[in-house]
């Protein structure tokens, strides 16, 4: 009769968890009568049943007591994107000093920027090869570069040293500068702040290989630099301004331009520095790349902009010039004084007319059946300044108006013409302008006789 009772007790104990019923109390008797079957196989049977709402509730009545199973619980909410019950149960599983769990946590709050949380975490269990990984990943997004020299040897002797090598090539430990490309019109060196930006900026330098411009322009591998010592502005809202002093104290640094990719900000150039943040694409790197070599922005500009303030006196970049719009007098004259102060005057047709009648004179301007030609038409990047009108060569829209539009090969061809005349001035331009204005005029001026390239 015993026997038979118990039999009935635990047929119905097993009902109670295949409906999700079963309480505390009744696993507890359950797991006394019947020891021969461990918490493990009973979960393993309701998940190969596929019966979730019945593992869910006996993975929890488990859990307490089992850092394991709260571990196995804490995953399967993070992956439902339940990150709440995800952080109950994880640590749940780090009470009972489970490593595992504490990576998971760990690795969490690294993604959610809870860096302290992160490491509090990890630091206790360093001899994890997987805590030292994140513990590096910590200190590089913090700037922790005495922890970084510390721990080299334990993380260069990884039985997987895929990320030491990793970050050697990111010069994380030796600063050594890359060498360049004499095939190259312009070097830069980029340079970024954290794991992501590093590897997103090797992202971007192979899908430049695809662009136009780049046999023209050589990336070199991602160097990292501290976040501190760059200085930024900390707005996302607005474009990315940083200090240009830390350059001058950088012996790595063999290349003209120097490219420094942050977390959060608006893309732009610097005079010699271009700053683009981790969630720019290759449109937006070539974009701002274009801006090194010559080219100029054909959306409409700021209208104190300095180039939208006056006429050109020369010209001042391949794609687009600054001129009056109404001239008065013979047309062929008035043809050739005009092609000479333009970029791609070689590359106009004799056939291709950059004037049109009106009422008195001409204007300047391209008549829309040569839209397919090379010419002069209007260009928006001085429309917000009321008396200065800009033209560019190119009737449709290009990359410089819109990141995401073709880079036409007409303006390589011009580009062609005078490699190198219009090129920004180099990085140190930059160092030199910062010293000046905290009053440093004998080492600005320096900085600017020591600058290598003209």
């Amino acid at each position: 009769m015993i026997l038979l009772g118990s039999f009935f007790l635990v047929d119905s104990y097993r009902q109670k968890i295949i409906q999700a019923t079963i309480s505390s109390e009744q696993l507890s008797r359950l797991d006394s009568i019947e020891f021969f079957t461990n918490s493990t196989e009973r979960l393993n049977k309701l998940l190969t049943a596929e019966n979730r709402s019945a593992w869910l509730h006996l993975a929890k009545l488990y859990a307490k007591k089992n850092a394991d199973i709260a571990y196995q619980l804490g995953n399967y909410y993070l992956i439902d994107g339940r990150i709440m019950y995800a952080k109950i149960w994880l640590k749940e599983s780090v009470r009972q000093h489970h490593q595992g769990a504490m990576l998971a946590l760990a690795n969490h709050y690294f993604k959610t920027k809870q860096y302290q949380e992160s490491k509090s975490l990890v630091l206790p269990i360093l001899e994890n090869d997987a805590a030292l990984v994140l513990l590096y990943k910590l200190a590089i997004q913090q700037g922790d570069t005495a922890f970084l020299a510390e721990h080299q040897e334990a993380l260069s002797g990884l039985e997987n040293s895929d990320f030491y090598q990793e970050l050697v090539n990111f010069s994380v430990f030796t600063a050594e500068k890359n060498k360049l490309n004499p095939q190259c019109n312009v070097s830069v060196q980029l340079f970024a702040t954290n794991l992501n930006g590093l590897r997103h900026g090797t992202k971007l330098i192979t899908q430049f290989q695809q662009h136009k411009l780049a046999p023209y322009i050589c990336l070199l591998t991602p160097k990292y630099i501290p976040y501190e010592l760059v200085n930024c502005q900390d707005n996302s809202h607005e474009k990315i301004s940083c200090k240009a002093n830390v350059w001058a104290n950088r012996t790595d640094i063999s290349s003209r331009y120097v490219g420094l990719i942050v977390e959060q900000g608006g893309a732009n150039v610097d005079n010699g520095i271009m700053y683009i943040d981790q969630q720019d694409n290759v449109e937006v790197l070539a974009h701002e790349l274009s801006h090194l070599i010559g080219f100029i922005d054909e959306y409409p500009l700021p209208s104190q902009h300095q180039k939208c303030q006056q006429n050109q006196q020369i010209p001042f970049s391949y794609n687009v010039v600054t001129l009056t719009e109404s001239y008065f007098g013979e047309r062929t004259e008035i043809r050739k004084r005009l092609l000479a102060k333009l970029p791609w005057a070689s590359l106009i047709k004799d056939s291709t007319p950059i004037l049109t009648k009106q009422d008195q004179g001409w204007k300047l301007t391209t008549p829309v059946e040569y839209l397919n030609e090379i010419g002069i038409f209007l260009a928006r990047s001085c429309d917000k300044s009321a008396n200065i009108q800009s033209y560019k060569p190119y009737y449709h829209r290009t990359q410089l108006e819109y990141f995401e539009l073709d880079f036409p090969q007409s303006y390589i061809d011009i580009m062609a013409l005078a490699p190198k005349q219009y090129l920004m001035p180099s990085y140190h331009f930059n160092v030199s302008r910062d010293l000046a204005q905290q009053g440093e005029y004998k080492q600005a001026r320096e900085i600017l006789r020591a600058t290598l390239f003209r």
